[in-house]
Order: C-alpha cells, then structure tokens, then sequence
C-alpha cells in the first residue's frame, strides 16, 4: 500500500527503512467511491492527500452554478487545499472522486510534528510545494492563451488521462465550454 507514496518520496529524498516506518505509520488509508467528497466548501481542510489509485478533481462552484476545475490529481499526484490547512480558514473548493479511488492522507498537524522529526520530510513537501507553486503560475499563463494552445498544452501533458476525465470537466479545467472543446479537437 505504501511503495507508490516511498517511491515519490525517493525522487526527491532518501528516508532510511526506520523513516519510511515513522512515516507510513501516520498515514491512513481511504476508499472512496465515485462523487465522494474528500472535503467541501466551507470545510476546513486538515488533510493532504495522496492518490494511489483513481482520480481527484478539486473545483469551486460560482454564483451561476457553474463549477471551475482547479486541478485533477492522479495516481502518484498530492491533493488538498492549503490554502485552508495554512491559514485555518474554510475552504472554497471542493474535492471530490472522479472514479473510486484510494488516497493516502495525513494530518497537517502530524505532518508539522513528522518534519521536526524527520527534517527529510520537511524538504521533501518543500520540493513539491515549489513544483505546485511552479504549475499555478503556468497555469494562470496557460488561462490567457487561445483555446487552440491550451489544449494542446493539456493534451501533451495529461492527454494519456483523457479518458478518464469526462469532457465537460476538461472545459472546465481548460477555461472553455463544451462546445468550444469539441470545435478545437475537431480541428486537430
């Protein structure tokens, strides 16, 4: 249960068998099923989370109703709002199961306490905390382009995922509607 979440901690850290316990032993483990919530607007949110099978969306709804796709998360991909878990403050997205799904998750309070603890954690979550930080800025750049480029842009980062993201959540996420999704992949 636990060599996918080692495995992304090795890429970026090297924990000693005896960390890899501590670690995994904060953990715990969820089953979700398809439309279940992991957190929702108005929640605080106390947990990240990390996908070992299925997918995740994280969105917020506006005042028309309409829901705006932040970010999917995958196998092997983080997924929480820290925005609320930093601030305390109640969340204004959602998260929910695209498909069933098994996550990870740890509580940010144990996570501070695991970074004293183990100092590599702590630079590991610094690691991805910047790669995270990297994507928002791609992304409100990828927001700005034409329809066109940010497909394509979607489609030679996540395209091998497209099957399991149905069509109108890929409008969301890229910032268009159904309509204009189907006209630019028509064109391709």
């Amino acid at each position: 249960m636990y060599a996918l979440i080692l495995e992304n901690i090795s890429r970026y850290v090297a924990l000693d068998l005896q960390e890899q316990a501590h670690f995994t032993a904060a953990l715990q483990h969820r089953t979700l099923r398809k439309k279940e919530f992991i957190l929702q607007e108005g929640e605080l949110c106390r947990y990240d989370h990390f996908v070992i099978k299925g997918s995740l969306r994280q969105y917020e709804i506006d005042e028309e109703g309409r829901e705006h796709i932040m970010q999917f998360a995958f196998e092997d991909w983080w997924i929480g709002d820290w925005y609320s878990m930093l601030t305390g403050t109640a969340s204004v997205y959602n998260i929910d199961a695209l498909e069933d799904s098994e996550v990870l998750l740890i509580d940010k309070n144990r996570l501070d306490e695991l970074f004293l603890e183990i100092p590599k954690l702590e630079r590991y979550f610094r690691i991805i905390m910047q790669h995270a930080f990297v994507a928002q800025q791609r992304r409100i750049l990828f927001l700005q382009k034409p329809a066109e480029e940010r497909y394509a842009d979607f489609y030679s980062r996540y395209g091998h995922f497209e099957q399991r993201v149905p069509q109108q959540q890929i409008a969301s996420y890229l910032g268009i509607t159904r309509e204009t999704l189907n006209r630019v992949k028509n064109k391709q």
